[in-house]
């Protein structure tokens, strides 16, 4: 046996929890868990669409027409527009995968906004490709303002239909994915001029290229907006219109309409944000994954990677060394928080579709506000974690070949699309405040889930923390409290002398407005980690419970100020929680192969030859150098030069 692979299996046997009982807690149910493993294997053994070591020599071109391949590939084999099906290719296809917008943005609000009839007769469409349609939001001046969109929608009640416009550059859209090449229509979302008045932002379904030729249709201007950091195979695009000419059904009418020339609203326009909740959901449910994949290729590589003697004058594998599980010991731990987190979400969205289908928005305030939170905070964490990853790594972590480097390209986006995280957390820290003040005044009104507003007093009043390591949940709760009161108390102080509250808002409380809904965002994951617990298989309760508190404890040391500045803990109290965050590496280090591999990824899907199941890193990374990186086949504009008597010029 290779001596790398002996090292992993060495581990694996040091691992004392049933590796399998993770895995199901991971993958929800059988039927995910299924379609995710049929695809990681449909992927690595078709030849046409594996992932391949040389991808990253590749063109944009060249990318982008493999990803069309193996989306045909795949199409024959799901049902793509099942989110079960193709929401688990997102993290183990190179490059994004094309139709992902259509199904999880548009499809959603044409179910939602649309009226029973405009989905029957454009939905079908999805299903069979007929139709692909890009999410046509923002624009090159307007992001997350949608209030502020400039395209317009004017009514002409000659022709009865809609005349829709880009009056500026600004009002080009600008970044919808797969509107560049792939889209023959586009949910467009303008606003409607009515008699002269601007009844708001709505969407419309709008044809804007040929069903039969592809080309583009007379009015519309249509393309790529071309490279970028990250998504390289995602053709986003941009949109202008010149007075096109749209049929009155192109408007989304569950909730307003025109008939007989007459402007109505029906419903709730709300419902406009459910829509909205599947993307989110989804960054939120699949790239942990992500992040899952690049812990799982730094730990193996960890333990087969051997630097510097010990004192018997062995070379330790330099998972042994504390700084290494410094690096990637905290974040396998909170990896497994913001996994379940994503699946309660989940659960969380899908009962306020159910109740918003029955005229039911008693919930869609609190799903937008926890959705936002954990959209800003799971974001930044997965593009921070494998960031780290690749650090553990050391100098083979820069390379492509690692796999890490493309799972930071390709989560970086989401920190920006689908709402900029600072905007989320604002929107979660208005809601905090609502929050609070239900508690004051309608306290049946506050939810499940923001229900620490109900124990103000009893939380601020608990000043037994004399064994502080068993208090760790307690301690998030409270930093969160005196923020919340913090926050309240100076908006209030500093409105009353004289500022307006958008101006106290803008200008004064901004950064703790954000500090605010980050520590909201840490105490839900940590109630969502305690819920699985206690639902867990007793043989894995206790390794959940140590990366829960190691969750903890990493989150309070690195927010510690609050509790520090306002006399909740002392010097002392911070030592002990250091102390305890060393107890829990030694707690889990052993554990960690098993803690990776419950995540069940194949080396295909992981793209790496350094941390793959079998080890061997050197001997795959000096492979794949050689035998697989194109760019080792001389250019001859190389032989040209190097073939050149150059004069040099004094």
């Amino acid at each position: 046996m290779h001596p790398t692979t002996q090292m992993l299996e060495n581990a694996r046997e040091r691992v004392t929890f049933p590796i399998e009982e993770l895995t199901k807690l991971i993958y929800v149910n059988e039927e995910i868990y299924e379609t995710f493993m049929k695809a990681q294997k449909i992927i690595a053994n078709e030849p046409t669409i594996r992932n391949h070591p040389d991808y990253h020599n590749w063109s944009r071109k060249q990318q982008i027409i493999k990803s069309y391949e193996k989306l045909r590939i795949m199409h024959q084999h799901f049902n793509l527009a099942n989110a079960v099906h193709w929401a688990p290719l997102l993290s183990i296809f190179q490059g994004t995968t094309p139709t992902a917008v259509s199904f999880a943005m548009t499809v959603p609000a044409l179910r939602f906004l649309g009226t029973d009839e405009q989905f029957n007769l454009w939905g079908p469409k999805f299903l069979t490709m007929e139709i692909v349609a890009a999410y046509a939001q923002t624009e090159i001046g307007h992001g997350s303002d949608v209030q502020n969109l400039e395209t317009t929608a004017t009514y002409d009640p000659q022709s009865n239909d809609f005349i829709l416009h880009t009056p500026s550059v600004s009002a080009v859209k600008f970044w919808p994915g797969e509107l560049g090449f792939l889209s023959n229509y586009a949910l467009v979302y303008a606003k409607l001029i009515f008699n002269g008045k601007n009844k708001g932002v709505h969407p419309f379904m709008v044809q804007i290229r040929d069903n039969f030729t592809h080309k583009t249709l007379k009015g519309v201007t249509v393309g790529d907006i071309g490279p970028k950091l990250g998504y390289s195979t995602k053709d986003n695009g941009f949109l202008a219109f010149d007075n096109y000419r749209i049929p009155l059904n192109s408007m989304l009418a569950r909730y307003v309409r025109i008939e007989n020339g007459q402007f109505s609203r029906h419903g709730n326009e709300k419902i406009s944000y459910a829509s909205m909740m599947v993307s989110r959901q989804l960054i939120i449910f699949i790239y942990p994954r992500m992040a899952a994949q690049a812990l799982t290729v730094a730990i193996r590589y960890s333990i087969t990677r051997q630097q510097f003697t010990n004192d018997k004058g062995v070379e330790n594998s330099v998972i042994e060394y504390q700084t290494q599980q410094d690096k990637l010991l905290p974040r396998l731990a909170t990896c497994y928080g913001m996994i379940f987190t994503g699946i309660r979400i989940m659960q969380l969205v899908d009962d306020n579709f159910h109740r918003v289908q029955k005229k039911d928005f008693s919930t869609l305030q609190q799903s937008h506000a926890i959705l936002s939170a954990i959209k800003a905070y799971s974001s930044q964490w997965v593009v921070d974690t494998t960031e780290w990853c690749r650090l553990s790594c050391g100098g083979h972590g820069y390379a492509h070949y690692s796999g890490i480097p493309a799972a930071y390209f390709d989560t970086a986006p989401n920190v920006t699309l689908e709402g900029e995280n600072q905007v989320m957390y604002l929107q979660v820290a208005r809601y905090l405040l609502k929050v609070l003040q239900y508690a004051e005044k309608n306290p049946e009104k506050v939810p499940f889930y923001f229900s620490f507003v109900l124990q103000i007093k009893d939380t601020l009043n608990n000043k037994d923390l004399s064994n502080i390591n068993t208090q760790l949940g307690y301690l998030l709760k409270l930093s969160l409290t005196i923020q919340l009161i913090q926050v309240g108390k100076r908006i209030k102080d500093l409105m009353n002398t004289g500022k307006t509250f958008q101006q106290v808002w803008n200008e004064h409380v901004g950064i703790h407005l954000l500090s605010l809904a980050q520590r909201y965002a840490e105490y839900f994951i940590y109630l969502v980690f305690q819920e699985y617990i206690s639902n867990a298989n007793s043989s894995v309760k206790d390794i959940l419970q140590s990366l829960c508190d190691l969750y903890c404890v990493q989150t309070i040391l690195d927010n510690s100020s609050t509790l520090i500045e306002s006399g909740q803990i002392t010097q002392e109290q911070l030592k002990s929680l250091n102390e305890l965050k060393i107890e829990l590496f030694t707690k889990i280090k052993p554990q960690a192969i098993g803690l990776v591999e419950a995540f069940n990824f194949n080396d295909n899907a992981l793209r790496t030859c350094i941390g793959c199941h079998d080890g061997k890193p050197y001997e795959y990374i000096y492979d794949w150098a050689t035998k697989e990186n194109s760019v080792n086949k001389v250019p001859q504009a190389v032989i040209d030069l190097m073939g050149t008597k150059i004069k040099p010029k004094l």
